[in-house]
């Protein structure tokens, strides 16, 4: 059986080998939001659909989406994807990537943590109840100290992604819909004082 870090090391060489193309990246993003068809998928990104397709395709035999469902349309069959990968990159193969890439998925990353914050405090749900935490906290650390708060947000990751785990079990036995949540983590460098 192989171990947590062969599994996660075996994901991060396919989402490599995924996002060695800028357009397979977009379409990556887009599919770890929600399902979409490659005609969806053309449309949001102003691409041609056979292109987006082939594409497409070349994701699904790397693993990284699954085909959904399938509906007829005009004579036609119209496939449907979603991610089957979190969007994430092992750290030994970050510095790999193209400059390029990095800078579009740190600003995508962290343009999606505030439009999640922007909806719902404009829905009114972000602290109108006890259910919220939200901090920001500058501090001064050495690189030990880096390196121990990078390993506190990845233990934090991974037992989300356990909580999130048991709760669809719990949702799929009650047949009920869940809250949508917006978990956020981000530990980076800042320039000097």
């Amino acid at each position: 059986m192989a171990s947590t870090s062969d599994r996660r090391r075996a994901e991060s060489e396919r989402l490599m080998k995924a996002m060695s193309h800028p357009l397979r990246t977009s379409i990556l993003r887009i599919l770890s939001e929600r399902t979409a068809s490659p005609a969806e998928l053309a449309r949001d990104l102003g691409d041609h659909l056979h292109n987006v397709s082939y594409h497409t395709k070349r994701l699904e035999q790397l693993g990284c989406v699954e085909l959904v469902k399938e509906r007829h349309v005009r004579g036609a069959v119209e496939h449907f994807y979603r991610a089957t990968t979190r969007n994430l990159v092992d750290e030994s193969e970050w510095e790999e990537l193209d400059p390029v890439i990095k800078e579009d998925l740190v600003g995508e990353s962290m343009q999606k943590v505030i439009d999640d914050f922007v909806a719902s405090a404009e829905a009114k749900i972000v602290g109108s109840d006890k259910d919220f935490w939200l901090t920001r906290t500058p501090l001064l650390l050495d690189e030990d100290g880096i390196a121990e708060a990078l390993a506190i947000h990845q233990r934090a990751f991974e037992e989300l992604e356990e909580v999130k785990a048991r709760s669809a079990g719990r949702l799929l036995e009650a047949k009920a819909e869940g809250t949508p949540v917006s978990s956020s983590q981000a530990l980076f460098k800042m320039p000097g004082a």
